[in-house]
């Protein structure tokens, strides 16, 4: 006699008087599903430091030099956040009988309150690829969907082309701009292989992170041969015609800034000053050259502020 087996078939159903939940969902991590070698990302087992996700892997992630294998985090924390399901799909026969043809996939609808509509599009940049997200919810704790050998903890992965999120405007008296952004899971997610990090297995409070800022490096005034100046300005807000310096928030220190020379050699800034988001570096007395200057400074820990710059040339006369 042969029997239809539907997975595993039945299984024991005990539970547990403390059960390990996730809140609700505040923030996301962004990450490629795929690095740009074609190795799935995740938090590996052995990467915990005694059980622990660390300050140090977390920073690490979140200044990924491959941007295929980064972690981008949402700017702030989501409020009226929906979890729902789309309706699973049956089959009705004349006689009555009913038979379960497919399951509904998980969907998420939350707002970001107050936030700038340019972050919208910024979102939807990787609307197109195959991205996944962790969860982190309201006490800060991580959530992903963990390998079959248990040693690997994947993001979640996000159906392709569902990911939208869009700017709504104010109404008057009654509702501030908002983005509201919206998606649904992959069909593939198992869900009883999802697995939390707890917050207290986390060094840093993940909802107090920020993103990256971009900013803009732009030559100010001429150089001399010991002495380079520019701006770093924000790159995507503001409004029309406003200069946004960065002031007082961009290490000065020289090692946390790259210059180099026509020939590629490392050149070590002596000093670097910064006043009313102008940034003079004073450099060893060279030839005249082209040099390229960017920002390459990590903050100490993942919730400090962290910038990311554009490469400047600027020649310095002889």
């Amino acid at each position: 006699m042969s029997f239809c087996k539907c997975g595993d078939g039945q299984q024991n159903l005990g539970v547990l008087s403390c059960p390990r939940l996730l809140g609700t969902v505040k923030k996301h991590i962004t990450v490629n599903a795929f690095d740009s070698e074609g190795n799935r990302n995740s938090i590996l087992y052995s990467e915990l430091s005694d059980g622990k996700l660390t300050d140090a892997y977390i920073n690490g992630k979140l200044n990924e030099a491959d941007p295929s294998k980064r972690w981008y985090i949402t700017p702030t924390k989501y409020e009226n956040v929906e979890p729902s399901r789309t309706d699973s799909t049956f089959e009705d026969f004349s006689s009555g009988a009913r038979v379960k043809v497919d399951t509904g996939v998980k969907e998420f609808k939350g707002i970001l309150p107050q936030v700038d509509g340019v972050i919208a599009d910024k979102m939807n940049a990787g609307a197109c690829s195959l991205e996944g997200k962790f969860e982190i919810d309201v006490n800060g704790s991580l959530k992903g969907e963990m390998s079959l050998d248990g040693l690997e903890l994947f993001p979640i992965l996000i159906a392709k082309g569902s990911f939208e999120a869009i700017e709504i405007d104010p109404v008057e008296g009654s509702a501030t701009q908002r983005i509201e952004v919206s998606f649904q899971y992959d069909k593939s997610v198992k869900e009883g292989n999802l697995r939390i990090i707890p917050s207290d297995s986390i060094e840093v409070n993940l909802l107090q992170i920020n993103g990256i800022i971009d900013g803009v490096l732009t030559e100010t005034g001429v150089a001399t041969a010991t002495e380079i100046s520019f701006s770093f300005l924000i790159k995507d807000f503001g409004y029309f015609g406003e200069i946004i310096p960065i002031e007082g928030k961009v290490s000065t220190s020289p090692e946390d800034w790259t210059v180099t020379d026509t020939g590629l050699n490392n050149i070590v800034p002596t000093t670097i000053v910064e006043a009313d988001g102008i940034y003079t570096l004073t450099i060893p007395s060279t030839p005249s050259e082209t040099l390229s200057v960017v920002f390459a400074g990590v903050p100490l820990s993942a919730v400090d502020q962290q910038f990311e710059s554009n490469t400047i040339e600027i020649v310095t006369p002889v």
